[in-house]
């Protein structure tokens, strides 16, 4: 029986450690870590009611402003740990700017000026194993600026192509560890995520923001001596995934559908690269061509799929491909479910400023129920995207140093929008097969 026993272990022993060779640190929503990136943060208003006053409680509307707020972002923050630390924040648009539009003779303007692929930061101090949350639309109770602060004026936000009178303001957020002087530290006791409440629809959705830990340091030290770059390369912090994994179910797939009632799915899709530029008198640009390799539920493979995304992308998989063939729907996929892996890749028309990079990114699932009982019943649930293999990439930010001093260290890789300011390598990738598997 003694021998059958350590017989036993030695078989267990040449199955397990394989895995536990092949286990690294990158991207995870389920751990704890130093780096925070809340892929879709989203504000949306629409053209109030005049006969219901203002809009109610909580809406924008008022004199001068007849927009109510229907869709606010909340993001939570959590820091497990029983002494306090400082959270450097950046808040980024995700649109392009948006020039003055004017009409009629003599023109006259119709829509302002809306600047784009813009910034703020913001820094703060969480307590020991203290939660707490920010509305992007006040800033508060965290009390940082709010995220119209990106696009201010009146009326709030850019014109919604997707829906009539209705208003727009959205992008990413990151957020890091850093001593009082700004310098990011290993602190992986972070945790957070965001709840995007639609007022408007009664419905909201939640999803788990990525973390990435510290490799490089222990628990409040400085993670390198270059403050002022981010290196998610595997030894800083922990790395990013090679390409994105995506399941869903096809545009005009009806499989929730019963007898007397009928129920529509679309997918939303946000991706954005994980390198940006956040220095000052950059742009957190930087553009790649997200690549879609999709299986149907026979295992048979689509590809040519691809689209541009500069900075940030937010679109309906309905929205996708021509105006004749939808890459996503029911009728070019062939099933009701289908999966994708999604790969930031290199322009193949010779065009050099679209880069081979990570993406991060979210999913909401919509879905409309029409019946006789109830005309039209709406739902949404949301999920944060994860992925396979290994890719580096890097985040740039200006330090502040003291009182009166700004100091800007070079990055270790090439910014997308210029040379490196020292040496450094590219950045890797690296195919694998677990966690999740090809």
């Amino acid at each position: 029986m003694r021998g059958r026993l350590i017989g036993s272990l030695a078989i267990v022993a040449v199955v397990v450690s394989p895995l536990v060779a092949l286990a690294v640190d990158r991207a995870d929503i389920s751990e704890k870590g130093s780096l925070l990136i809340f892929s879709k943060v989203e504000l949306k208003w629409q053209e109030a009611d005049p006969e219901n006053g203002d809009g109610g409680e909580g809406s924008t509307a008022g004199v001068g402003n007849p927009f109510e707020l229907v869709q606010d972002t909340f993001l939570t923050i959590a820091n497990d740990y029983p002494e306090s630390v400082h959270i450097q924040l950046y808040f980024v648009q995700g649109d392009p700017p948006l020039f003055p539009q004017f009409a009629g003779d003599p023109p006259a303007l119709v829509e302002r000026f809306h600047q784009g692929w813009n910034w703020f930061d913001c820094q703060v101090e969480l307590t020991a194993n203290q939660p707490t949350h920010l509305s992007l639309e006040s800033g508060l109770p965290l009390g940082c600026q709010p995220f119209t602060a990106l696009d201010p004026g009146n009326p709030p936000g850019r014109p919604d192509r997707e829906v009539l009178g209705g208003r727009i303001l959205r992008g990413y957020v990151l957020a890091w560890a850093v001593d009082p002087l700004g310098n990011e530290i290993s602190w992986n006791h972070l945790q957070g995520s965001a709840l995007i409440a639609g007022y408007g629809r009664a419905t909201a959705w939640e999803y788990e923001a990525h973390s990435f830990r510290v490799l490089s340091a222990g628990l409040g030290e400085p993670t390198d001596d270059m403050p002022g770059q981010l290196l998610l390369n595997g030894r800083e912090y922990a790395t990013c995934f090679d390409k994105l994994l995506f399941q869903f179910h096809t545009t005009g797939s009806q499989v929730f559908s019963r007898p007397d009632r009928s129920v529509f799915v679309n997918t939303d899709l946000t991706l954005h690269p994980v390198t940006a530029d956040l220095r000052q008198d950059f742009f957190p640009l930087l553009t790649t061509i997200a690549k879609f390799d999709l299986w149907n539920m026979n295992e048979v493979r689509f590809s040519g799929t691809s689209k541009r995304i500069s900075c940030w992308d937010e679109a309906l998989l309905s929205r996708y491909g021509s105006d004749t063939v939808n890459q996503f729907s029911r009728s070019a996929l062939q099933t009701d479910e289908a999966r994708a892996r999604i790969d930031g890749v290199i322009s193949t028309n010779c065009d050099t400023k679209a880069l081979s990079v990570p993406l991060l990114g979210v999913t909401s699932k919509q879905v409309v129920f029409v019946s006789p009982q109830i005309p039209v019943g709406f739902a949404e649930a949301g999920r944060t995207l994860v992925g396979t293999g290994e890719e580096d990439a890097g985040i740039l930010y200006d330090i502040i140093s003291g009182p009166d001093e700004l100091r800007v260290e070079g990055p270790s890789f090439e910014s997308p929008q210029g040379p490196p300011m020292r040496p450094g390598s590219q950045p890797q990738r690296r195919e694998s097969t677990h966690r999740g598997g090809k």
